[in-house]
């Protein structure tokens, strides 16, 4: 073979054109793997950024929210605690009060107790005065019943620890 006919075979296309489509491909393959990597790289940043605006939404939407009203509904129920312990303070003094056999108060709890009549009507001893009218230096004699039962049957645990 002649040195003519060896570069007409190289460089009339068959080796020349090989190599360099192995060149090229390779290029391409290592190209386009790169451009995969930062599509890759490019949607986990997009899916971390919508899981924090998701977060961020409930917890801005829901959680807040529901923190300040928790935090309402706690005082509401201190200051009814408090109530409701200074209610049950003035029931126990009005048991021993001079007066209770003609106060309103204890008269309409003992018609409730009578009735079984839990409800609320919204009227506080009728017309705010006591049913009947004690003659100066009469004395009350303490003949009236009770009222209330034992702090265990009201639910509340005992009356002390209110």
């Amino acid at each position: 073979m002649v040195w003519s006919e060896i570069l007409n075979w190289v460089l009339g296309g068959g080796m020349v054109a090989a190599v360099t489509a192995v060149v090229t491909m390779r290029a391409a393959v290592v190209r386009a793997t790169a451009e995969a990597e930062k599509a890759k790289a490019e949607a986990d940043t997009v899916r971390i950024t919508n899981t924090e605006n998701a977060t961020r939404i409930l917890l801005e939407n829901i959680v807040e929210p529901l923190k300040e009203e928790l935090n309402e509904t706690r005082k509401e129920l201190n200051s009814l605690r408090r109530e409701v312990a200074r209610f049950r303070k003035a029931i126990d003094g009005a048991n021993s009060c001079d007066y209770r056999d003609g106060c309103p108060v204890l008269e309409r709890m003992r018609e409730r107790q009578e009735t079984g009549g839990d409800e609320c009507d919204g009227k506080a001893g009728g017309s705010g005065r006591q049913h009947g009218r004690r003659e100066r230096g009469q004395k009350n004699v303490g003949t009236g019943a009770a009222v209330g039962g034992e702090p265990e049957d009201s639910g509340f645990g005992s009356a002390g620890s209110a």
